[in-house]
């Protein structure tokens, strides 16, 4: 995807990352562009649980986590990531090119409990984009703001059946649940960590239930929070 758009090189330890000039001020931004990691406790306790398997990791945003995943993947592993909103997708990709990320498969879709599209909220009424939070809506509004049509895949496709997945990741805006009934095979033969956006007690239990009613022999219980970040680990 072309780079239309007014765009700084970031850079931290792991390596460098596109960012575009109109997300400066979102805090995972300005954290890259101050040279720091964003969640780098979140990123050892990933690395920690790796192992030898695939990562599913999304939404990609402009690819924030992926140098540092990359970096500690065995040779035969794999990256499946995914973004819907055309600029950060186009980040993303400038961010693996930045840093030859070879081993990583980004998606430019959404993922939902069944395939088909959405509509999504990228623009605020006053034209500045939302920029990692960017949200499903159930259709166009009339407020002013951009929509676009995303479509929507499951993870269980989007990720090959002969791939183990150590590491489920998402972080998709308050669509946690759809985008896990849609990974109820990955999450039945795989039984990754997974790790997920939320840490308020309610949202932990409902998380918790959702993962034992999709794949109820692994067992899953929440582990602890870091960082705004839950993890759940499979018992059995």
């Amino acid at each position: 995807m072309a780079l239309d758009f007014q765009r700084n090189i970031a850079m931290n330890e792991y390596g460098f990352y596109c960012v575009p000039e109109s997300y400066i001020g979102r805090n995972i931004v300005d954290h890259l562009l101050a040279g720091n990691v964003y969640e780098p406790q979140t990123l050892k306790m990933l690395q920690h649980h790796l192992g030898t398997g695939d990562i599913v990791t999304g939404g990609a945003f402009i690819g924030d986590f992926l140098p540092a995943l990359h970096r500690w993947l065995d040779p035969t592993a794999r990256i499946h990531t995914f973004e819907p909103v055309p600029t950060s997708f186009a980040a993303a990709e400038e961010t693996i090119r930045l840093n030859g990320l070879n081993q990583v498969t980004l998606s430019n879709v959404a993922v939902g409990a069944e395939p088909g599209s959405l509509t999504m909220m990228v623009t605020r009424p006053n034209g500045r984009p939302i920029a990692a939070g960017e949200r499903i809506v159930e259709g166009a509004e009339a407020d002013g703001g951009r929509y676009i049509d995303v479509d929507i895949m499951t993870l269980d496709t989007l990720v090959p059946k002969s791939r183990r997945i150590s590491i489920l990741h998402l972080d998709v805006e308050g669509f946690e649940r759809p985008a896990l009934q849609g990974a109820e095979r990955i999450l039945t033969s795989s039984q990754p960590l997974v790790v997920l956006e939320g840490q308020k007690r309610w949202l932990k239990n409902d998380f918790e239930r959702t993962l034992n009613k999709l794949a109820p022999k692994a067992q899953y219980q929440a582990a602890g929070s870091m960082e705004g970040n839950t993890f759940y680990l499979p018992t059995s």
